[in-house]
């Protein structure tokens, strides 16, 4: 308690214009301090002392019992559809309870019940290396219990609805799939991209001729099953308590389709694969995450043309981050992720 109360001391609410809204798929009031103010009257629980926390998709607030997480840019529904999957997973996936959730003129919003822990992104340096072996090896148990999991046909049609692109603007997909594949998903992107890569026309074409290329290795039927995968789950996603994992957090961009889709997320800034991406890749057996979590659930790498595999979906993230953060420009950091990941694949499985 002491503790929260000295973090709350130090991040209490005059935060103004601490976060850049720039998001290039719907933004708004950039500053989550105008946002709580206007949900005061609208959360069923006070957030005088809440505490703002580092978040990449939503304002994210902690008070000694709850989470109030406010969803302002991009899908709007991602928290509503969030609610209803939480209040429906079997109690043997851990994962947070909801306390409240609705809606305001801005946005969506979800107060869910605080567990006691700590994110695995921050915990992991202080882990030692059988520490971290274990805790990636339950991460692949708990993930290979979701995608076992038979949802309900009321929660399987409302994830197959939230990925469709029906009357959807390019910046309204990149706003609701992190990944956006199968195809139909990646074309408004594509076009997209053409237009903020004009200075760069041949890497947009070296982009679309590998989506091309490593399209046929992922089928659109893959995507019209009953495997529910959490879409997002990385060590930030994961809640810890000494050493044991007692949550799978924040299922927002959660959607059905084939489970090694979550191999992108457990790829994603790894400093192995980080450190490999210009060197013609890394090898999959020498990424540890990769390793350990093979070891929890072996399964979800037992497919043919897994390099293929993951190369599209870590295509697809890249192309969707160069539209989504459009407004801050195509720096050379991002035409230099470009360009490795249209040349090679960062991870090699064979």
């Amino acid at each position: 308690m002491a503790s929260r109360q000295a973090d709350r001391r130090s991040l209490r609410c005059g935060l103004s214009g601490l976060l850049k809204g720039g998001a290039g798929y719907g933004v708004e009031t950039v500053d989550p301090v105008a946002r709580l103010e206007g949900l005061r009257s609208v959360v069923p629980f006070s957030v005088d002392d809440a505490v703002l926390v580092e978040s990449w998709s939503n304002d994210t607030w902690l008070t000694d019992d709850a989470v109030l997480r406010v969803c302002w840019r991009g899908d709007r529904g991602r928290l509503d559809r969030e609610r209803q999957l939480l209040l429906a997973l079997p109690a043997s996936l851990p994962h947070a309870s909801v306390l409240s959730a609705g809606t305001w003129e801005d946005g969506t919003w979800i107060v869910l019940r605080r567990i006691a822990g700590e994110r695995l992104d921050l915990v992991w340096p202080r882990l030692s290396v059988d520490q971290q072996c274990r805790a990636a090896r339950r991460m692949g148990v708990l993930l290979r219990s979701l995608h076992q999991w038979s949802p309900p046909p009321g929660i399987r049609a409302l994830l197959n609805s939230s990925t469709s692109i029906t009357n959807k603007s390019p910046g309204e997909v990149a706003g609701s799939l992190l990944v956006p594949w199968p195809q139909d998903r990646l074309h408004p992107l594509l076009g997209w991209s053409q237009e903020l890569l004009r200075g760069n026309a041949d890497l947009h074409r070296a982009l679309s001729r590998r989506f091309e290329e490593l399209g046929p290795a992922v089928s659109e039927t893959e995507f019209e099953g009953s495997t529910v995968i959490h879409g997002d789950a990385h060590t930030a996603n994961v809640l810890c308590d000494g050493e044991e994992l007692v949550a799978l957090l924040d299922f927002e961009w959660a959607r059905l389709g084939p489970p090694d889709l979550e191999l992108e997320a457990t790829c994603r800034d790894d400093l192995q694969v980080e450190a490999g991406r210009d060197d013609r890749g890394v090898l999959a057996t020498e990424v540890f995450a990769l390793t350990w979590l093979r070891s929890g659930y072996p399964e979800l790498f037992e497919r043919e043309h897994l390099t293929e595999r993951l190369w599209l979906y870590q295509l697809c993230f890249e192309l969707r981050s160069l539209c989504v953060w459009a407004d801050e420009g195509v720096d050379d950091r991002r035409l230099s992720r470009l360009r490795s990941i249209a040349a090679h694949p960062w991870v090699r499985f064979s």
